[in-house]
């Protein structure tokens, strides 16, 4: 017969081994309100099994656990990320542990699900709180043995969240809506050591391309990341499946979903069943229930211009040669490769070829980038880009060079702001291949004015845009800069209906490409810069033959 004491110790060392295994910690003490609004003992879906096991691996392996998870809709990510956090805070002494929602309702929601956890512990494991706010809980006692260790949750509208903390286990969640996902995220990781016993759980539904989330999920399945990326698809859950009727008969493009996905017909009949719900937005059911994480990302968010498209141009996006124009002498023009140099050419000039350039300029300072687009005006293609940061008197000398070695190239300069020094910079050069605005929008025929340079305002931005998205959609342009396919996947139509890129990302290649586009059919100018001879500068009639040499001898790209 066990002694008092030895069956003390042997209690303690169950409570113990209890508390280390999560999966026996949960079986005692965590409980969630279900769907229904019943409070019940939290009962694993395979979706949380995998985290758990994927969470529990790296703690075994000493590893930190790092996870961007992209998800449907009602699948329990938050619900087993905030057991895994309580868990671990409440059975460890000194870890912080916070929490980010994209919004106070859904910050306070969070919080309760903590407070419930915490509520129906069992109370031999649950631990001292000293404090006890709308916002944390606390896990310590006056006493030395307390646990100090806390739960904190916050909204990312807070945007300097987690700065200047300490934070050992993070979950960042829906951080797709996140006003400054990269600015937040940035700021929070830096207060998570790189340490084994530490976590970020990143975890959302997509919400368009080209955003913070979506950029790191791309890098994580590139293997880019220190995160792993965890995809769970509507057909990872086991409640999402209605028993079909006996007189059941699936589509055509059902029978090819269930044999790519091996859905079952319960699975197809659920899938029908809730498409029911987006009878006017189908592309809204694969934002919410996506099968793949391609199609997640596709159907999401109000990007402008068509992103299937654009998923095409990005698979045939070239790598182009990186280089500077420099000009050698007095003579000629040659181009220098460089690494990471702001001139891509993906064509070099073809002799009688006619080519249009769109400038965009910006202040200089760093902000955003100057861009000249300079595009085939047969074929609707972007043979170079040039983007960089530049003073826009320089840019105008930057455009000049550009403008003279593809064959005198019409260009036409944004004018807006700093524009206007950019394009009398060109003119001190004598560069006289200039757009010049027409007198009316509508009158496309008119003979131009004296008015040099493009004008973006509330009447040609439209113009430009729906150009530009036309082009895409209809596969016209032909572009091979993933900056410039990235920069049209992140430019969005806002709540009051304008386009604009998303909050930190640019649009400077848009506007430049989109400049050039409307300058194709400029008919005045048309007839004069077909004759390019007849306006080159004499020191610059030989840069094909001289470049050509050069290329032969490995002078030059």
């Amino acid at each position: 017969m066990n002694q008092p004491g030895e069956a003390n110790r042997e209690q303690l060392q169950k409570i113990l081994d209890i508390a280390k295994d999560f999966y026996r910690y949960a079986d005692n003490n965590l409980k969630i309100r279900t769907k229904s609004g019943e409070v019940k003992p939290l009962v694993f879906n395979s979706i949380q099994k995998r985290i758990v096991d994927h969470v529990i691996d790296d703690l075994e392996n000493n590893r930190p656990i790092r996870y961007i998870i992209l998800k449907a809709r009602q699948e329990g990510v938050s619900t087993i990320v905030e057991a895994l956090i309580f868990w671990w805070t409440s059975t460890h002494k000194n870890v912080k542990s916070k929490i980010v929602a994209h919004e106070n309702e859904t910050a306070k929601a969070l919080y309760e699900m903590f407070r419930r956890y915490y509520d129906n512990t069992n109370p031999i494991f649950k631990p001292d709180v000293k404090y006890n706010t709308r916002t944390d809980l606390t896990f310590d006692n006056d006493k030395d043995n307390g646990l100090k260790s806390t739960i904190d949750v916050s909204s990312a509208k807070n945007t300097g969240v987690g700065r200047g903390q300490t934070i050992n286990w993070l979950h960042g969640s829906e951080i797709s809506l996140w006003a400054d996902g990269s600015e937040i995220v940035a700021g929070l990781m830096q207060a998570v050591p790189f340490l084994p016993s530490t976590a970020i759980f990143l975890e959302s539904t997509a919400n368009g391309i080209g955003d913070y989330f979506h950029k790191t999920w791309q890098a994580a399945k590139a293997g880019q990341s220190t995160f792993k990326p965890l995809f769970f698809s509507w057909a990872d859950m086991e409640e999402y499946a209605i028993t079909p009727n006996k007189d059941f008969v699936k589509t055509a493009e059902e029978v090819a979903l269930a044999k790519e996905y091996n859905l079952s017909d319960a699975q197809i009949n659920w899938r029908r069943e809730k498409m029911k719900e987006f009878p006017d937005d189908p592309d809204k059911f694969k934002q919410e229930y996506p099968l793949n994480d391609v199609e997640a990302f596709l159907a999401s968010g109000r990007s402008r211009f068509h992103i299937p498209s654009l998923v095409a141009m990005e698979e045939k996006a070239k790598v182009p040669h990186e280089a500077e124009l420099i000009e050698e002498d007095d003579e000629i023009f040659r181009t220098v490769k460089l690494e990471k140099a702001p001139l891509k050419i993906w064509k070099h000039p073809e002799p009688a070829k006619t080519y249009v350039i769109g400038a965009d300029v910006a202040e200089g300072t760093g902000g955003d980038f100057s861009v000249a687009t300079i595009m085939d005006e047969d074929t609707t293609e972007t043979v170079a880009r040039w983007r960089g940061d530049a003073e826009p008197s320089e840019f105008g000398e930057i455009l000049e060079q550009l403008g003279r070695f593809y064959n005198g190239a019409l260009i036409a300069c944004e004018i807006n702001n700093h524009g206007l020094t950019t394009v009398q910079r060109l003119r001190d050069l004598n560069y006289d291949n200039l757009y010049r605005r027409e007198k009316g929008i509508d009158e496309r025929y008119e003979t131009f004015t004296s008015s040099l340079g493009w004008k973006t305002d509330r009447k040609t931005k439209p113009l430009m845009i729906n150009a530009l998205a036309e082009a895409i959609l209809t596969h016209k342009l032909k572009d091979y800069d993933i900056t410039f396919i990235r920069e049209c996947m992140s430019y969005v139509v806002d709540d009051r209906g304008r386009t604009n890129a998303q909050k930190g990302e640019h649009d400077d290649t848009i506007i430049s490409t989109a400049i050039a586009l409307q300058v194709f059919d400029w008919t005045d100018v048309s007839v004069k810069r077909r004759d390019v001879a007849s306006y080159i500068p004499e020191k610059y009639l030989n840069i094909r033959k001289k470049y050509k040499g050069m290329v032969k001898k490995g002078a030059g790209r």
